[in-house]
């Protein structure tokens, strides 16, 4: 499964974006569900991530390797995981984009999954794949402002992201079934 999302443009630098996509801690509290995100090696982390997808529902270990950097303008993530619902493996570019007086986060990937979790089917999942991107560039832009004013950002919860998701699906299938696109 191929795709691709952007972040609107996000009011502060390159370079102080950049630290915060390379930060474990930083990205820790930012992406849903992750549990841990600790460091096995030079830009290599093992993760372990709570995640569902309609009723399947479980918890997946693995590994994440940051490879490609070109300092402040993007890297790849490459990395697996296996869980009971299945597994996951895939690459992804983060490409930081300079735009207007912010900066644009631009990620193209490609995954693929097997086991119960593609079951779920690839329409479905590309649409909860598109909205932890966006709740995670929602939540980098609160981690910037709050570093602004001296507060980190709290941790996403699995329930809290899981209700988004899915008012986000009802949302889209709703401006489907009246003609109205919904992406």
């Amino acid at each position: 499964m191929k795709i691709e999302v952007s972040s609107r443009e996000l009011a502060y630098g390159r370079e102080q974006i950049w630290q915060r996509l390379l930060d474990p801690a930083v990205l820790a509290r930012l992406l849903p569900g992750v549990e841990k995100l600790e460091a096995t090696g030079p830009e290599q982390y093992a993760v372990a991530v709570q995640l569902g997808v309609g009723a399947i529902r479980g918890r997946y270990t693995g590994t994440v390797a940051l490879t490609e950097l070109r300092p402040p303008e993007s890297y790849r993530l490459v990395g697996e995981a296996k869980g009971g619902p299945g597994w996951a493996k895939g690459q992804a570019t983060l490409n930081l984009v300079a735009e207007g007086a912010g900066t644009r986060i631009v990620a193209k990937g490609d995954v693929q999954i097997g086991g119960a979790i593609a079951s779920v089917g690839q329409r479905m999942l590309e649409g909860v794949a598109k909205s932890m991107a966006n709740e995670f560039f929602q939540s980098l832009e609160r981690e910037l402002a709050g570093q602004a004013a001296g507060v980190a950002a709290q941790p996403v919860s699995t329930s809290g992201f899981g209700f988004r998701v899915l008012l986000d699906l009802i949302r889209r299938f709703v401006a489907r079934l009246f003609g109205r696109g919904g992406g």
